[in-house]
């Protein structure tokens, strides 16, 4: 539960940080270097299925018991390093899948307010919203609602991500 949980948060994240990077760089004014991310999530409809055809029955109750667990709401806490270099290029942007293509867009982009769009089509689809705010540039407010389908099963995630610099240096931390 735990691997997928953090997919679930390593997603929202570069889902929140993709649109920063699309057609020009971001204007948020937030220091490099090491961040705690506390990000609540909520989620909601059906999960994408999943084939537990090969597991064992132990694994496909542990699979079945962890999708369970994921819907509603919780927290979770990453530590991530922030690198000008990062923050400048298109290394957060959502890659298309075979079958998908997305489209991104900003609609705000100024020292302390992103807003923006990513849209997927194609095999599965994904309608992603985000608003981030620099509160201050040690500090950052996320907010993501996301809708996607796959194979007729739709999924809602919200989230609300709060950010806070720990430091210039990342350590161990990439």
């Amino acid at each position: 539960m735990r691997s997928i949980s953090r997919w679930i948060v390593a997603t929202l994240f570069s889902v929140a940080t993709a649109v920063v990077v699309l057609a020009q760089a971001p204007a948020l004014d937030v220091k490099m270097g090491l961040w705690e991310m506390t990000s609540s999530i909520d989620m909601g409809g059906q999960m994408p299925a999943m084939d537990t055809s090969k597991m064992t029955p132990d694994q496909r109750a542990k699979i079945e018991a962890a999708m369970k667990g994921m819907m509603g709401g919780h927290t979770n806490v990453t530590k991530s390093c922030m690198t000008k270099e990062k923050f400048d290029r298109s290394s957060f942007m959502i890659q298309d899948r075979p079958g998908m293509t997305c489209q991104q867009t900003f609609t705000t982009n100024t020292r302390s307010t992103l807003d923006g769009t990513v849209s997927c089509t194609g095999e599965h689809s994904m309608t992603v919203q985000m608003h981030a705010e620099a509160l201050s540039s040690e500090s950052v407010k996320v907010d993501v609602k996301s809708t996607s389908t796959d194979r007729g099963r739709t999924m809602n995630v919200n989230a609300a991500m709060m950010g806070k610099w720990l430091g210039a240096d990342c350590g161990d931390t990439k």
